[in-house]
């Protein structure tokens, strides 16, 4: 089982620690407070601030960590059954473990899907916002 610890040294930062957890650097989004990037309600408001976000986490930023490369070859040696891992980054998959061996519990980038808002229409600034993430990721 794995957590932020193994991913910090990439460059991702936790989220909770102190002056350089991920709640900490969140004051350039002027929040009404730092878990509001994360909740469904803000987000239909105001997605700006979320996507902004997840570009500068995006996994393509990052590399591997040794450890998310011992856990790659505990597989290679026959010794790894499942990883179970509470980061989004995605590294373990990009260190070349196995999707099979791997539990995403909070999920993935490489997983993640667009919500659908049924019965209700977009704000505009959403369409406005993908489309500028999109073109940057270019």
């Amino acid at each position: 089982m794995s957590g932020a610890g193994i991913s910090t040294s990439a460059g991702i930062p936790d989220f909770r620690s102190p002056g350089t957890g991920l709640y900490s650097q969140l004051e350039k989004y002027n929040l009404p407070f730092p878990q509001a990037i994360f909740q469904l309600d803000y987000f239909r408001e105001n997605p700006k601030p979320f996507f902004l976000l997840a570009k500068e986490l995006y996994p393509q930023k990052f590399t591997p960590t040794p450890t998310h490369y011992f856990i790659r070859l505990l597989n290679e040696k026959g010794k790894l059954l499942r990883t179970f891992t509470q980061n989004i980054d995605s590294l373990e998959r990009i260190a070349g473990i196995p999707t099979e061996k791997i539990v995403e519990a909070h999920g993935t980038f490489f997983t993640a899907h667009y919500i659908v808002f049924f019965g209700e229409s977009l704000p505009e600034r959403f369409a406005e916002c993908v489309k500028s993430v999109n073109e940057n990721l270019k």
